[in-house]
């Protein structure tokens, strides 16, 4: 028996690509020893579950955020003359020219089975053992709603994905599953798993930091009702999300009226049982919303108390990831990869000079114009700001001048005749959250890494309301979040409003990705990328999509090798 608690983990993420497993000290127990009381059950069957998340959704190198940001209109990693080329990679995620070669796709397919496969085996652990011990049910309950939000980003990335509930299962049972039935069952196990998770905040530090609690799971459903429309459309043909297709060809990007009310309907249609009551999937979007409120959850006075050192008091975060330089240690390379190689030594730590902001991020937060948003400098590094941070003005990596970020000068690839300070300089760079100098371990600071706040569930449901044609109420939830940051009130309201409003307000919190896609703009060119648009010779040129197919990522080619039941999602190379 010492050898099939492993076993059953290195199974099911075995079978799906999932990780190759080195034997952990749990695989040394005897199960009667790992399983000896209820603390001890925790630790081997839940704990180690949530050890095992790291920096896989937020912070690491090829986490999910990566692939949430850097493909959408606001972030982008240009290449600047030989530095951040990578063979093309982060052009081609930037000109969506998916392929599913890419490691980045294969180590977030990893990453999520991985948890997934864990989650199983645990699962399959406690379940013979709620005869002599129900009060193990909750821990149950937990796996699996852990489980599901898992599903919800498989879902969310590729679509049509294996559900495997058991670790007992072998290849030749996997199969695909149409994204709408992923999408059901993820709801369904969220919301049979609801009366046994904990009513406790789980962004508090205390018994259930960082675990899944009735909020985190109240959030993850009003996430899936948001995109209900999209995760209800099934994969059968290259042109199946042409509905999400928008049609503004002027580099503008404006999310449309008429495309949008398409996408309202849809969620009328779209039903969703949730605390035993049917109802539309906008209708839930509120009914979740509200429930958070109930937990406690409010706006912090101040933005950007969200982010700080100490944000585990903060009452508006709902899902992180604990990080300290001790106890949680998830390495985040957010800042490390953005700032300027002198901006982050003058401050004390490494910086890669990479990821930036967009133009079109600039432009939506009216940078340097009469109604510049408040947000954007807390948000981001522009100009000279650095020197609140280092203390002084540092020189430009050797060019010859200060250093000076210059937003505005961002493209896609810079060829041998630019401008020496653009290609070093241009963009605006990563600042939300705030450098925790006492930080013992580079990258590993005290900042909890928010997933899901608050501020977010708001414009949610703001949206939700716009779409049921209640367009002041929406209005009124928009401003709310304005007056927070101090913006200047908004006298009315569009679909497009909306879709600036959470850009403004969650940049570089991973959900830009989603947003478009919903708000039918992910497929439309911008001022950064465009038909023609210059790029390195490594990375192909911008994909024009006008089917829809890249609203989901390829199934990475490993995978497909790996199990001969599943296949590549339409518009993609076999």
């Amino acid at each position: 028996m010492k050898k099939y608690i492993f076993g059953m983990a290195l199974l099911s993420t075995a079978l799906l690509a999932a990780c190759s497993l080195d034997e952990t000290p749990q695989s040394k127990f005897k199960e009667t020893d790992a399983f000896a009381n209820a603390t001890l059950t925790y630790v081997n069957s839940v704990a180690k579950v949530y050890s095992e998340i790291g920096d896989g959704i937020y912070g690491g190198t090829d986490a999910i955020h990566c692939l949430q940001e850097f493909t959408s209109d606001e972030a982008i990693l240009p290449g600047r003359q030989g530095d951040w080329v990578d063979g093309g990679k982060w052009q081609n995620f930037f000109l969506h020219n998916f392929a599913s070669s890419v490691d980045t796709y294969n180590n977030n397919w990893k990453h999520i089975y991985k948890i997934i496969g864990q989650c199983n085996g645990s699962i399959d652990q406690l379940t013979p053992m709620l005869g002599e011990h129900p009060d193990y049910k909750p821990y149950v309950s937990e796996l699996r709603a852990l489980r599901a939000i898992y599903y919800y980003y498989a879902m969310d990335l590729f679509g049509q994905v294996p559900v495997v509930t058991s670790s007992k299962q072998g290849t030749s049972d996997v199969n695909q599953s149409n994204r709408s039935d992923v999408f059901k069952f993820v709801v369904k196990e969220l919301t049979e798993t609801m009366p046994d998770l904990a009513d406790d905040q789980s962004q508090k530090t205390g018994k259930y930091f960082g675990r899944i609690t009735k909020p985190v799971a109240y959030m993850c459903l009003a996430k899936c009702a948001l995109n209900a429309p999209v995760y209800n459309t099934d994969d059968v043909a290259p042109d199946s999300y042409k509905a999400f297709v928008g049609d503004d060809k002027s580099k503008e990007c404006k999310a449309s009226e008429t495309l949008g009310a398409n996408i309202s309907a849809k969620g009328m249609d779209i039903k969703m049982t949730v605390d035993g009551t049917e109802r539309n999937c906008w209708e839930t979007v509120k009914y979740c919303v509200d429930k958070l409120a109930g937990f406690g959850y409010t706006l912090s006075p101040n933005y950007a108390d969200n982010f700080v050192t100490q944000n585990q008091n903060s009452n508006e975060n709902i899902f992180v990831r604990p990080n300290d330089d001790k106890t949680y240690k998830i390495t985040d390379y957010n800042l490390i990869r953005s700032v300027h190689y002198n901006h982050a030594s003058a401050a004390g730590f490494n910086g890669w000079n990479g990821a930036c902001a967009t133009v079109r991020a600039m432009k939506v937060m009216g940078y340097k114009e009469s109604n510049e948003d408040p947000r954007l400098r807390q948000n981001y590094w522009v100009e000279q700001e650095y020197t609140q941070q280092t203390g002084g003005k540092t020189v430009d990596d050797g060019v010859g001048g200060t250093l000076s970020y210059r937003p505005l000068a961002v493209v896609v690839d810079f060829d041998a005749n630019a401008d020496k300070h653009d290609v070093k300089c241009a963009g605006a760079r990563f600042k939300k959250y705030e450098y925790d100098p006492t930080a013992a371990a580079q990258g590993q600071y005290n900042n909890d890494l928010v997933i899901w706040r608050y501020g977010d569930a708001l414009l949610m449901k703001a949206e939700a309301e716009y779409r049921l044609g209640n367009h002041a109420a929406a209005l009124t939830l928009v401003n709310q979040i304005r007056d927070r940051a101090h913006a200047t009130p908004r006298t009315s309201l569009n679909l497009n409003d909306i879709l600036d409003e959470r850009m403004i307000e969650l940049a570089w919190e991973g959900v830009r990705r989603q947003d478009q896609i919903r708000f039918c703009t992910f497929t439309q060119p911008t001022a950064d990328r465009y038909p023609g648009v210059s790029h390195n010779a490594s990375a192909g040129d911008y994909l024009d999509d006008t089917q829809g197919y890249t609203c989901v990522y390829p199934i990475p080619y490993e995978v497909l090798n790996l199990n001969k039941n599943l296949h590549q999602n339409p518009g993609y190379k076999k």
